[in-house]
């Protein structure tokens, strides 16, 4: 089991999404870059999707995307138990968001399925 947030984790992110057909066929005319970082462990993350398919690559803090989500460890980790959903996290200030507030809405279900997927892949705390 991963340690949550370390890059094997990540990985098993990549892998689970890559392998959701309904992730595949609900981003198959979707391109865009959502930024996850978690400055306080220094990892910090691009999710890349093209046309149905998926990337996640580290990167350097502060490397350009078309949306971000930051926060604390701590924040990320009541996401992904389930004590608070990502856009109820972004609203109370847990998580930091950057990006076009219009765009991000149309995006709000892809988004949600990512976070889900943060959720069920196996990990530890």
């Amino acid at each position: 089991m991963a340690k949550y947030l370390s890059d094997e984790y990540f990985s098993q992110v990549l892998a689970a999404l890559t392998q959701d057909q309904k992730w595949a066929e609900s981003t198959k005319t979707l391109k865009t870059s959502i930024a996850l970082s978690v400055p306080d462990i220094g990892q910090n993350y691009i999710l890349g999707v093209e046309n149905g398919t998926t990337s996640l690559q580290k990167v350097a803090p502060g490397t350009p995307a078309e949306f971000s989500l930051e926060g604390t460890y701590d924040s990320w980790c009541k996401v992904a138990k389930g004590e608070v959903d990502l856009q109820s996290a972004v609203l109370k200030g847990q998580l930091r968001f950057k990006g076009s507030l219009v765009k991000v809405l149309s995006l709000r279900d892809k988004l949600a399925r990512v976070a889900d997927v943060m959720k069920e892949v196996p990990k530890e705390f």
